[in-house]
């Protein structure tokens, strides 16, 4: 029996491969925190990106990944990743960890 690839990596080549589709939350969070799809892209395929969080039951995974807002710019960010569908990553949602949620992009803060 072929053991999964973790998380990541299937992520990763899903992405790469353009697999993916960005659901409404994501997109809701784009428009009101200033960033792009392109910008997920890149946190989701850059250097240093590392599963925070991982649902095994769910099939999902937080991610962490960096993305450049300019030419010194660099912003985190959380991607919620469903990986049930082995064809198409669905990018449940995507935003900018902050407080009080968030006390660093790695460190929750308190809870919703």
């Amino acid at each position: 029996m072929a053991t999964e690839p973790p998380p990541l990596d299937r992520i990763t080549a899903l992405v790469r491969f353009r697999r993916y589709r960005l659901r409404l939350h994501a997109v809701r969070h784009m428009l009101e925190e200033g960033f792009e799809e392109n910008h997920i892209i890149e946190a989701l395929t850059g250097r240093g990106n590392r599963v925070l969080e991982h649902y095994p039951d769910q099939q999902r995974c937080l991610v962490l990944g960096t993305c450049a807002l300019g030419a010194k710019t660099r912003l985190h960010l959380h991607v919620v990743c469903d990986y049930s569908n082995p064809e198409v990553l669905d990018i449940v949602t995507a935003y900018v960890p902050q407080p009080p949620w968030w006390v660093s992009p790695t460190r929750r803060g308190q809870k919703r």
